[in-house]
């Protein structure tokens, strides 16, 4: 129960106002505030915020097929890349966390939508809620990491490594993955919690909308029903940006839109059989659709035997790699989580077993991340943004320095990501 407090006492008033709307923020958030870093929140005075968007599977073509004024009053209003390189594989998992971290799968850990750890000696997977929500899987320091341990507050709603404890330390305010929650709510916290009184507002906010990924998957990402989403998208953005134009630091957020990956058609006739070509019994195999990832548990001879059986059978639309063998702009070796063997398909084609569930066609992701179809949207605009023209295709990695800048932070010290990529972005820092 509130207590009861004299009308004119005013401090004590803001004081329950302000307790009272940080109650109502946490139940927008889903969570308490978990154990914070040592630092205190920094006062806010002018600060810079950014709001960081993903749209999944957003491809640069699909904003030009059809209406995006939402969209476009991003790009108007500063820049937007020819494309955004993504990390390989092209999945939605690894890539959500490069962009986090500014580091390749390699080196952050989540090496594919689903993989195998010989030192856990288990499988992580994107439909394992318990392996999601374990911090052991989470290498590097995503940027709501470094944020609070820089005493800056975040918040996620269903950012990729969110809802697990990194180094000890997840966002204040952020969202358990219901792919349920409409849209509309999901802009409604993001605005609720840029509403908040200062001491308790974040100024770094992740937002993620799971299309146009799901429809692009099963009609193909040429379909018109895929415009129909984009625009669905589109409105919703526009809502957002009209209600930030609403809230106190409406002067002060940088936009950032971003995707995971492209999509390309992968039709049902297009399809490997790997165990056509090479005798897998008794061996791990993980197939992620175009690629699989072969673990021998140690016995060098049979992987030696499985590799010359692959290298010599398998047709011209798949390759099959040591990792120290795969091309060095994957950066996809020196991890024991991406297997014994790669077996990497072509662009439009996919690896699968031959007793597996028929290949459905539609469209895909997870190939070379420098082939076009692959690459995702960047756009950004706000006063941390010199507005400009259209800028060539950048690796994602390099977002994380960008927001580190932006927000006042000392990046990681282990990152891939570079800040020079994007130095010309920026408007000269105030003094």
């Amino acid at each position: 129960m509130i207590p009861s407090a004299d009308p004119f006492d005013t401090a004590t008033l803001a004081a329950l106002w302000r307790a009272a709307a940080l109650a109502s923020a946490l139940v927008l958030a889903g969570c308490g505030r978990p154990p914070q870093p040592a630092e205190p929140p920094r006062p806010d005075g002018d600060a810079s915020y950014v709001v960081l968007i993903s749209f999944d599977g957003m491809g640069p073509d699909f904003l030009d097929r059809t209406e995006t004024p939402a969209f476009d009053r991003v790009a108007n209003a500063g820049v937007q890349a020819e494309g955004l390189i993504p990390a390989y594989p092209s999945k939605t998992f690894p890539n959500h966390y490069s962009i986090a971290t500014g580091m390749y799968p390699a080196n952050h850990g989540l090496v594919d939508n689903r993989f195998y750890d010989p030192e856990l000696d288990a499988v992580y997977s994107i439909g394992d809620r318990d392996a999601i929500r374990d911090g052991r899987w989470y290498r590097g320091e995503p940027i709501w990491v470094t944020a609070e341990k820089q005493g800056v507050t975040t918040a996620s709603y269903f950012w990729v490594g969110t809802e697990a404890p990194i180094q000890g330390v997840q966002p204040t305010y952020f969202k358990y993955y219901d792919e349920s929650v409409p849209y509309a709510a999901r802009v409604d916290s993001v605005l609720n919690w840029l509403a908040l009184p200062e001491i308790d507002r974040p100024r770094l906010v992740m937002l993620y909308f799971d299309e146009p990924d799901w429809i692009a998957h099963r009609r193909g990402p040429g379909a018109a029903a895929v415009d129909s989403v984009v625009r669905v998208l589109d409105g919703h953005l526009g809502r957002l940006l009209d209600g930030l134009d609403t809230t106190p630091v409406a002067d002060r957020v940088t936009v950032i839109l971003v995707s995971d990956h492209g999509m390309k058609a992968a039709p049902t006739d297009q399809v490997i059989f790997l165990d056509d070509h090479a005798d897998l019994d008794g061996v791990r195999t993980i197939y992620t659709g175009t690629q699989a990832k072969l673990y021998f548990g140690g016995d060098t001879a049979r992987m030696e035997q499985v590799y010359r059986s692959l290298a010599d059978r398998l047709p011209e639309h798949a390759a099959v790699y040591l990792p120290e063998e795969t091309p060095a702009r994957w950066h996809y070796d020196q991890n024991q989580r991406i297997g014994d063997l790669v077996v990497a398909a072509d662009p439009g084609w996919v690896v699968r077993p031959r007793d597996g569930r028929p290949w459905r066609g539609g469209g895909s992701h997870g190939w070379d991340p420098y082939h076009p179809a692959m690459h995702g949207i960047f756009l950004a605009a706000g006063p941390a943004i010199r507005p400009g023209d259209a800028i060539p295709p950048f690796e994602n990695v390099h977002i994380y320095p960008l927001v580190a800048r932006i927000l006042g932070l000392e990046p990681a010290g282990d990152i891939d990501g570079r800040p020079e990529v994007l130095e010309g972005l920026l408007e000269p820092v105030r003094p």
